[in-house]
C-alpha cells in the first residue's frame, strides 16, 4: 500500500500521493458529477486504495458532510485520477453552531487563538475499526461521535451517534489499538488534562467512553491533545500542546506545557516521558507536539507554533515548525536523536508541523504543514528528508492527510 491521500482546503481539491515514487496528483472536486460545494477537513483511504471519504464542515453556506469517492485510476505519470462520486452522507445543515466552552485568556504565553474557537460545526478525526466494517468521525466541536458500517461498495450507513458529554466533549478522533479493542479520545481543548478510553464492539460498532486516564495529577497536568499514537495493543503515546493557564485552569494548578505522555490502558496511567525544553538542540519537546506517529521503532513528533506571538488571524499561527525524532527501544524513556529545523533539514518557511503520518510499511512520514503549504517525505531509514512538496506541486492549504492501510 503506497498511496497517502488529503485534501486542498483553499483549492476545493483532493490531493494523492504515491509514497514510493515521489508523485503527486490533484483532483479538483468540483469538476465531479454530482460534487456539492463544500468545505473541506480531512480525507481517509480504505485498505483496498480505492475507496477515499472526505469530511466537510458546516460553515456557511455549506453542509456539513462526509463525501465517498471511488478512485477508477490513477495515471501518475500523467498527473491524473479518474475519480467518481459514490454517495454523499449528510451530516449537519450549514450554520449548525459548535458547542466550545467560553474561557478567556489569563496568560501572555497563553493566548486564546481564534483557530480554537469555531463558530460551526467542524468534523475531524477520522479512523477505522481494526477487524471491523466500521468507520468512526467525531465533531470536536461538541461532543458528538458517528459511526457508520462500510458496505462492499464502500459507501456508507449511519449506525452509531454516541455522545457522553464528560468524557467527550471536544474529542478529536477516537484512535483504535491494532486489534480493535480500545480506543483514545484525546480533548483538543484548553484545559482537558486526560485521555478518554473506549471500548468499541466490532460486530455492531457501537462505541462507549467508560473512563479518564488523567495526564498528570489534578494540580499539575498536561493538556490540549491532537491525536493518541498507539505503541502497541497496550501502550500508546499522547501529545499534550497547551503551553499556559486559562481562565479554565484551577486555581493552582499548573500547566506543565508541550509534552508526551505514555498511556498505560491495562493499569490506566500516564506518566510524561518527554519533558517540554527551551532549546532547539534540546532533548524534549520544543514546540507543542501537534501529532505523533511510530515507524521502525521511532517516534516521529510534529512540534508546532501553535501559540505564536502575532494571532491577528486565525491561520497565523507563529514563527516555525519542527520535527523530533526519537528512539524508543524503551518506550518509557525515549532518546532523543535529533530535530528537523527550518532552513536547515526543512524549508527555511516551513511553518507548522501539523500532522505526521507514518504509510504502512514504515518506509515513509509525511509530515505537513497546511499553514505554509508543505508536505515532507521522511525517509525513516535515514531519518532525512527525502522529498519535499509545496505550493509549486499545487498544495493549497494541505491537510487531513491519511495513508492507506492506516487506522488513522
Amino acid at each position: 500500500m503506497h498511496i497517502l491521500t488529503g485534501v486542498n482546503m483553499m483549492s476545493k481539491e483532493l490531493v494523492l500521493v504515491h509514497a514510493e515514487e515521489d508523485k503527486l496528483v490533484t483532483v479538483p472536486l468540483e469538476s465531479l458529477d454530482g460534487w456539492r460545494p463544500a468545505s473541506l477537513q480531512h480525507s481517509w483511504i480504505a485498505s483496498d486504495e480505492v475507496t477515499v471519504y472526505i469530511a466537510t464542515d458546516a460553515i456557511p453556506p455549506f453542509h456539513g458532510s462526509i463525501v465517498v469517492l471511488h478512485l477508477n485510476g490513477i495515471d501518475w505519470d500523467a498527473g491524473m485520477a479518474d475519480v467518481e462520486i459514490r454517495q454523499i452522507v449528510a451530516l449537519d445543515a450549514a450554520g449548525t453552531p459548535s458547542d466550545m466552552p467560553n474561557l478567556k485568556q489569563t496568560s501572555p504565553k497563553q493566548p486564546i487563538m481564534p483557530w480554537t474557537r469555531p463558530l460551526y460545526t467542524q468534523t475531524h478525526g477520522p479512523t477505522f475499526l481494526p477487524r471491523s466494517k466500521f468507520t468512526y468521525i467525531t465533531h470536536y466541536t461538541d461532543d458528538r461521535v458517528r459511526g457508520f458500517r462500510i458496505r462492499s461498495d464502500g459507501t456508507l450507513e449511519q449506525r452509531i451517534l454516541y455522545s457522553d458529554r464528560a468524557l467527550t466533549r471536544q474529542t478529536h478522533g477516537v484512535n483504535f489499538n491494532a486489534e480493535g479493542s480500545v480506543g483514545l479520545g484525546v480533548g483538543y481543548d484548553y484545559d482537558i488534562g486526560e485521555v478518554r478510553v473506549y471500548r468499541p464492539d466490532r460486530h455492531t460498532g457501537a462505541v462507549v467512553a467508560t473512563h479518564a486516564i488523567t495526564l498528570g495529577t489534578e494540580t499539575e497536568y498536561g493538556a490540549f491533545a491532537h491525536y493518541a499514537s498507539w505503541i502497541d495493543n497496550r501502550y500508546a503515546y499522547v501529545g499534550t500542546m497547551q503551553v499556559g493557564s486559562t481562565s479554565r485552569t484551577p486555581q493552582g494548578a499548573t500547566v506543565v506545557g508541550p509534552s508526551v505522555w505514555l498511556i498505560d490502558t491495562e493499569l490506566d496511567t500516564a506518566e510524561q516521558v518527554i519533558a517540554p525544553t527551551r532549546t532547539a538542540t534540546g532533548a524534549g519537546m520544543y514546540r507543542s507536539p501537534s501529532d505523533l506517529t511510530i515507524a521502525k521503532g521511532k517516534l516521529y513528533v510534529a512540534e508546532e507554533d501553535s501559540w505564536g506571538p502575532q494571532f491577528d488571524s486565525p491561520f497565523n499561527y507563529g514563527r516555525d515548525g519542527y520535527i523530533s525524532i526519537w528512539d524508543i527501544q524503551d518506550p518509557a524513556h525515549p532518546v532523543f536523536l535529533k530535530r528537523l529545523r527550518p532552513g536547515r533539514e526543512l524549508p527555511a518557511d516551513f511553518r507548522n508541523a501539523h500532522t505526521a503520518t507514518a504509510m504502512f510499511d514504515e518506509d515513509s512520514v509525511f509530515v505537513s504543514s497546511f499553514v505554509s503549504d508543505h508536505l515532507v517525505r521522511i525517509d525513516t531509514n535515514t531519518d532525512k528528508v527525502a522529498k519535499i512538496y509545496d505550493c509549486d506541486d499545487g498544495l493549497m492549504m494541505f491537510h487531513g492527510e491519511f495513508a492507506a492501510g492506516r487506522n488513522r
